[in-house]
């Protein structure tokens, strides 16, 4: 690297981009840059007074050391100091305005020299005999002849008038003569304005508010303000000046008159920052064993923790605690000092001068399940007890607080992680607000190790080389066996150290101390949910070894059909269910849901929400919304349900921190955080924030009151609403503001009065709204018959379809079914169409007990619980069994004890007719068998045949969205072979950065699109945000590329909101996308060797997902 920086002024700084491989494929990369000097010292430069007075000598700090910051001694050092003089003229426009226009020039008017000490210190001494601007310009020369310089300024206050910079504005910069002050100084500050002779000036101390305010008369136009710094004014303090220059007046007789200049003044500010040091905690974390000592896992660690303010003395704190893998610390590591800076960072000045005179990943380790214990029945004691347990976080402790003495202890049993723990406190103390961090870390280490080299997944039917790294570090050499079992996966071949590949036996090897050797296993996918792995090696003395679970996806689509009714009495039905013509007899079952409620019913919904592989906003509130609507009914209802009571209050906490967190300033929310607000989303927020109150949970008003602000200046007249999805809207956001007690008689009425331009949803949101309002207002009668007419009654019961879609409040036909039964339940719970309403909702029910997007499932539990309050829908008793071609698949009984209680019967494919219609019978008796006895209650049922198209069948398909991959390799370095072209590929060495093209092409305008592009599982994607990856190259980019429209290239970035890069696939998301041609690229990087079924891309609009498009699948192969 060239490094000659003879043509530059000054030293360079150079930053390099590290990567390192592993023995385990994995890359960690870290930047570090260097300093190419210009010289073998430098020269600081610090005025004792950044302000000074002419005929007062002001002196100058002069400090020279060496690339180490240490002293260089006797060094020669030339000083220039030079007035840095202004020259301001007044120019005319064309248009007859004036501005000024300055030039600057520095004249030298006092030379010295001074040699540094054996400190390197030397002062230089300076008597200005103008005031104004002084620039200060040190030299000296190394011992190679390079020219060392540097500069500084200060400001020098006179008698004289001082021609300073005329600005073309009413402003001044006000000058303080220090950069920082110690609460006793006095800050000197220099009043730099250009007006002649004296003027009166108002003086005020703000931050937030006016402190101290005073009017003073300043005689010359460099005068000095001396300010007393106080313990008040920290972290920082404004001094602000306003200068009035009063218009020149002569007397015409016995009157005063305006002649020359008329009035001005000038403003200026400066802002006195204060060392906020007394503001700092000293906290000490003591481990029980010396830092070179380390732990094992399942041994416990013991700390001492220590408190003490500034000047040494304990004081009593509150400190969180969190004993943190390091590794996961190193994705995105903390600026130390943040407390502090936090809590007493420069405060905004808050105060307004005016006057007449003026107009906020899924982690990148190894993946295993929390909850895997054990291993195999091979792992003898020689291996030692097997690691399990892997957690991120060993110990978190929200509230910790010190005695008197400022002194606590705390305990934490370390997991299973083989890694360096670090412990991390922040206290706070109360009334004083001292705060303050620490770390401090151990080790938890084991003599000898193993470590796995793995995928984060599988697909059915890859192929993959896993590794395990064996590691002594016993300080002795050590004969080793090494061992590995698991399920989901066929064992084939292994090898050592890259030698050759055997079939029998076990491996064997010695290993050196401190040497780290790798044994390979070839492996074959099977067709199982879960691959359970357990791995291990031991010598005559030591072992270690550890089991984790890795989830196994299919490359081949699902198809689900179902069938689902209600047996209100007594009585049998019978389903027929024929297989298709052609399946994978291999995968796939029938499975049969028994409710005996709808509490019961609802379950799964509610599991389904709460376990929703994203979190956009709609998400968050609908994954605690609906369970708070179920919590309330089984009050209502006088009903227990301890789990839901259990875990409730962690999901509203959890969801409101995120909503807080995710509000926009104008008090609205997005769909995703870096989205514009939109009302309706912020009203389904208000919605969710208003009935967790309800519940008793703690909301913040303040933000309640922000997202009333905003829905209330989004409302528009009814009489200027065009289209019926903003009618839905406005009917929409009536209804929550009339829920969070800000609801608005007026204009519900008024919307009513134009109802024909609200579907039938719509409709039954206004019904809400008013019968919330006044109960009584005769529109709802109106608005009900509407809805009652507009029903769909057949033989699976009644539902409403609307003439067109609503995109925008994400509404389908089910939804709006939903949507009327909450307002019948709540206004009208008699009425003929609600049971048979229920009855269809219960029906179209998907396979695993919900509907089919989060808002279906969100409304149908919303609206099925206001059905059981208001009804009283919890009796049950009665007996039910279920056959298939005759034969038991399962039975039961219902009664008080299991009414929200499901039962699920599972058939495997393979066990259900082909060559004929399979029947399935669902019967109901009375418990006592007398058949002339009507048994209480309703039984709801449903059944989902789920089957496997063969692999072979699985191709593209467009259902309104077109989307296809690409693979391409990033620059891929010399040693790892060149010339292997430029075009797209299917085969990529270990260690190779592979550029992933996702071209996606909307034929219509789309919305809430969500893209998810499955990776190789011998691949890992590049997070380029994380501290430890390469800053080169890498970066995710999005491009509009439409022919239609030449001026979109470059903006298809813009519709896209939010992106996740997880374990296993990318997923964008874009809550409008217009009809266009888009490409999505990012990187990923091949780290296990072997040949994978790459799962296809898949687009769909979330919440219409009968809008899709899926790409084709493929194979990928990963090559050592």
């Amino acid at each position: 690297m060239d490094a000659d920086i003879a043509e530059r002024v000054a030293s360079q700084n150079f930053t390099f981009d590290i990567t390192i491989t592993d023995l385990n494929n994995q890359e960690v990369a870290t930047q570090a840059s260097a300093v190419v000097h210009k010289g073998d010292f430098y020269i600081g430069l610090s005025p004792e007074e950044y302000v000074g007075q002419t005929g007062k000598e002001n002196a100058v700090n002069v400090i020279t050391v060496d690339w180490q910051s240490e002293p260089s001694p006797q060094r020669e050092v030339q000083l220039v100091f030079s007035e840095h003089n202004w020259y301001s003229v007044q120019q005319q426009y064309e248009d007859g305005s004036f501005y000024w226009d300055s030039v600057v020039e520095d004249i030298p008017v006092f030379t010295t020299t001074v040699t540094t000490d054996n400190d390197g210190l030397a002062v230089a001494g300076f008597t200005p005999e103008n005031g104004g601007i002084y620039k200060i310009t040190a030299s000296g020369t190394d011992s190679a002849g390079n020219e060392v310089r540097s500069s500084t300024y200060m400001w020098v206050s006179g008698a004289e008038y001082v021609n300073w910079r005329q600005e073309n504005n009413d402003r001044i910069d006000l000058v303080a003569d220090k950069r920082e002050y110690n609460v006793g100084d006095t800050a000197t500050v220099l009043v730099p304005h250009p007006y002649s002779g004296t003027v009166k000036a108002l003086i005020t101390l703000e931050r937030g508010h006016i402190y101290e305010h005073y009017v003073t008369e300043l005689s010359t136009n460099s005068e000095q303000l001396e300010i007393p710094i106080t313990a008040e004014m920290i972290p920082n303090m404004y001094v602000s000046v306003v200068v009035i220059s009063p218009p020149s007046l002569i007397t015409v007789g016995e009157e005063e008159q305006v002649s020359g200049e008329l009035p001005s003044f000038k403003v200026g500010y400066a802002s006195l920052p204060i060392n906020t040091s007394a503001k700092e905690l000293q906290i000490t974390l003591t481990p029980n064993r010396p830092t070179d000592e380390t732990y094992q896992p399942g041994e416990t660690a013991e700390y001492k923790v220590q408190v003490t303010d500034a000047q040494g003395q304990p004081v009593k704190a509150e400190l969180s605690l969190a004993l943190v893998d390091k590794a996961v610390l190193t994705l995105a590591p903390e600026t130390p000092g943040q407390l502090l800076s936090t809590f007493w960072r420069t405060r905004g000045l808050g105060v307004t001068t005016a006057g007449g005179l003026t107009l906020a990943i899924d982690r990148i380790n190894l993946a295993v399940a929390p909850e895997a214990k054990g291993g195999g029945g091979g792992f003898d004691e020689g291996f030692g007890n097997i690691r399990g347990e892997f957690k991120d976080t060993a110990l978190w402790i929200a509230d910790f607080t010190t005695d008197e003495n400022g002194e606590g202890t705390v305990e934490a049993e370390l997991p299973d992680n083989l890694t360096t723990w670090t412990l991390t406190g922040k206290g706070v103390t109360g009334a004083d607000t001292l705060v303050g961090e620490n770390t401090v870390e151990i080790v938890s280490a084991k003599p000898l190790l193993v470590r796995p080299v793995a995928p984060r997944f599988f697909v059915v039917g890859d192929e993959a080389v896993l590794g395990l790294i064996i590691q002594n570090n016993t300080k002795a050499a050590q004969e080793v066996e090494a061992k590995l079992e698991a399920t989901g996966l066929e064992i084939g071949e292994w090898r050592i150290a890259n030698g050759e590949w055997k079939n029998e036996g076990a491996p064997a090897l010695e290993v050196k101390n401190g040497e780290r050797i790798k044994v390979e296993f070839k492996v074959t996918v099977t067709d199982a949910e879960t691959a359970s792995l357990t791995m291990g090696a031991k010598s005559a003395d030591y072992g270690d070894a550890l089991t984790f679970d890795l989830p196994i996806y299919r490359f081949s689509t699902p198809e689900t059909v179902a069938t689902a009714g209600v047996l209100a009495e007594d009585g049998t039905r019978t389903e027929g269910i024929a297989l298709p013509a052609s399946f994978d007899p291999t995968q796939g079952d029938l499975t049969v849901s028994v409710d005996p409620s709808l509490a019961a019913g609802m379950r799964d919904g509610l599991t389904y929400l709460e376990h929703f592989r994203y979190e956009c906003t709609e998400q968050t509130v609908s994954r605690f919304l609906p369970n708070v609507f179920t919590f309330r009914a089984y009050e209502q209802l006088n009903m227990n349900n301890p789990e839901l009571e259990e875990k409730l209050p962690g999901l509203v906490s959890v969801g409101l921190q995120r909503l807080y967190s995710q509000q926009h300033v104008d008090g609205g929310w997005g769909w995703w955080v870096l989205d514009d607000s939109n009302p309706f989303l912020t009203a389904y927020v208000l919605l969710g924030l208003v009935e967790a109150k309800r519940a008793d949970f703690p909301v913040d008003d303040y933000v309640i009151e922000q997202a009333v602000s905003y829905l209330d200046a989004s409302l528009t007249a009814p009489k200027d609403i065009e289209d019926s999805w903003q009618g839905n809207r406005q009917a929409f956001i009536l209804y929550v503001l009339a829920e969070a007690g800000s609801g608005d008689l007026g204009r519900s009425i008024a919307l009513f009065d134009q109802r024909q331009k609200l579907d039938i949803f719509g409709r039954a949101y206004l019904a809400m709204a008013i019968h919330l309002l006044d109960d009584k207002a005769s529109q709802i009668d109106t608005l009900l018959d509407d809805i009652t007419t507009a029903a769909i009654v057949s033989a699976t019961g009644a539902h409403w379809e609307e003439e067109q879609v609503d995109y925008y409040s994400m509404n389908t036909d089910t939804r709006s079914t939903a949507i009327i039964i909450a307002a019948l339940s709540r206004i009208q719970p008699d009425h003929p169409l609600l049971a048979n309403a229920v009855r269809w909702l219960m029906s179209v029910r998907e396979n695993g007990g919900h509907w089919e997007t989060t808002q279906e499932t969100a409304w149908a539990i919303i609206g099925l619980t206001d059905f059981m309050v208001a009804t009283g829908e919890l009796e049950g008793s009665y007996a039910w069994n279920v056959t298939l071609n005759g034969e038991g698949v399962g039975e039961g009984t219902v009664n008080e004890e299991n009414i929200d209680e499901t039962t699920k019967l599972r058939l495997e494919i393979g066990d259900l007719l082909t060559d004929a219609v399979n029947r399935l019978a669902i019967e109901r008796d009375p418990l006592s068998g007398d058949v002339s006895e009507e048994s209480p209650g309703r039984l709801y049922y449903s059944a989902y045949l789920t089957y496997y198209k063969p692999v072979q069948e699985v191709k593209a398909l467009d259902r309104g969205i077109i989307v296809s991959r690409q693979y391409f390799l990033e620059s891929p370095s010399p040693s790892q072979g060149e010339g292997r072209g430029e075009g797209p590929i299917t085969e990529a060495k270990v260690g190779d950065v592979i550029r992933v093209k996702l071209t996606l092409i909307a034929p219509n305008d789309l919305h809430y699109v969500v893209v998810e592009d499955p990776f190789p599982a011998g691949t890992e994607g590049v997070d380029a945000s994380l501290a430890t990856t390469s800053v080169v190259g890498q970066q995710p980019e999005f491009t509009r590329t439409d022919t239609r429209n030449p001026w979109g290239g470059g903006y298809g970035w813009w519709w896209f909101s939010h992106s996740e890069l997880r374990d296993e696939k990318a997923a964008l998301f874009a809550t409008y996308l217009p009809a266009g041609t888009y490409e999505y690229t990012y990187s990923i990087r091949a780290s296990i060797p072997g040949e994978f079924r790459v799962i296809p891309t898949h687009a769909e609009e979330m919440y219409f997902p009968e809008v899709f498009g899926r790409g084709d699948g493929g194979l990928f192969k990963v090559t050592e």
